[in-house]
């Protein structure tokens, strides 16, 4: 399966930040390259190195472990989505929706890198006082602009509804890793993501129906 990474924009300033940015984009590349062909957690970072052509300082010197490229990478995945967000017309529950859709491909194309970033997003021992994480705050805007609409529930936090949603997320695509290869029953399970994360799993009683005698 071939993977695409996006080539890195071209940096203005000094030739040195230039390269700088360039050699950031190299190791980033081949990072994503290699989640996809291994896994996330088979790679290490001396594979991502040679891939690069880097030695191990200069990976540290852009980035701080393995795991901040999937922080770089969730990056990414916000900025994308909020790009799509601003461009999208429709209700809270069509913008749930393309979320669910859009995630789902990069699922598809990264199962391994994704799982990984959604499990060190949604880390409990993840620090409170670290700055909240882009692809949560995509989820809460979405929250936030349905219940100012009145679209969906104003008791509910918008930090925990953005938190349901991706641990949704990773456990509904996570059921679909071995049947990649068939698009109705992806469907059928975003289906099913979207209505439990939106209507929960409560079954409404029939209404009873006045009849004149």
């Amino acid at each position: 399966m071939n993977y695409q990474v996006t080539s890195p924009q071209p940096v203005p300033g000094s030739r040195r930040a230039r390269k700088k940015a360039r050699t950031r984009g190299e190791i980033f590349a081949a990072a994503m390259r290699l989640f996809g062909e291994r896994g996330f957690e088979r790679v290490t970072v001396e594979q991502i190195c040679a891939a690069a052509d880097v030695a191990k300082g200069t990976f540290f010197l852009h980035f701080p472990s393995k795991a901040a490229l999937l922080s770089e990478w969730g990056r990414e995945l916000a900025g994308e989505l909020a790009d799509a967000l601003r461009d999208h017309r429709g209700s809270s529950l069509s913008e749930y929706r393309m979320l669910a859709q859009r995630i789902g491909d990069h699922w598809l194309r990264r199962p391994e890198a994704t799982r990984a970033m959604l499990r060190e997003l949604l880390a409990p021992e993840r620090d409170d006082s670290a700055a909240p994480h882009p692809l949560h705050d995509v989820i809460v805007d979405v929250v936030e602009r349905g219940q100012r609409k009145r679209e969906l529930r104003r008791n509910i936090s918008p930090q925990l509804a953005a938190n349901l949603f991706l641990a949704s997320c990773a456990a509904a695509f996570a059921a679909t890793a071995d049947t990649r290869d068939d698009p109705e029953h992806r469907e059928q399970v975003r289906n099913e993501l979207l209505h439990a994360l939106l209507h929960g799993m409560h079954e409404p009683k029939p209404r009873l129906r006045w009849k004149p005698s």
